[in-house]
């Protein structure tokens, strides 16, 4: 369980609704840095609360990071084939 001593808020950004917020947290644990992306919602009562949290070592950080650093602004869609996917993973592909 993470204690507010090691976690630092990196940076919070209002989601596609008023009741949202997506917060960039920078943990430190044993020595080792990791992240996590929130997606934290408003409830009427409640206040707010984590929804969804994307886990993201210090390498998987880095590699976001450059991604979304690119300067080329143009969103070129790449689309990603079955065969192209690394091989210990599968995608099952289910029926609408």
């Amino acid at each position: 369980m993470n204690t507010a001593g090691n976690e630092a808020l990196l940076g919070s950004i209002g989601g596609n609704e008023h009741d949202q917020i997506i917060e960039v947290v920078a943990i430190e644990e044993e020595g080792k840095s990791r992240y996590e992306i929130r997606l934290l919602s408003f409830g009427e009562g409640i206040g707010w609360f984590v929804q969804k949290t994307l886990p993201l070592d210090s390498s998987q950080a880095k590699a976001l990071a450059k991604v979304l650093s690119k300067t080329d602004t143009s969103f070129e869609t790449k689309l990603i084939k079955q065969d192209e996917l690394p091989t210990s993973k599968k995608v099952i592909n289910l029926p609408i």
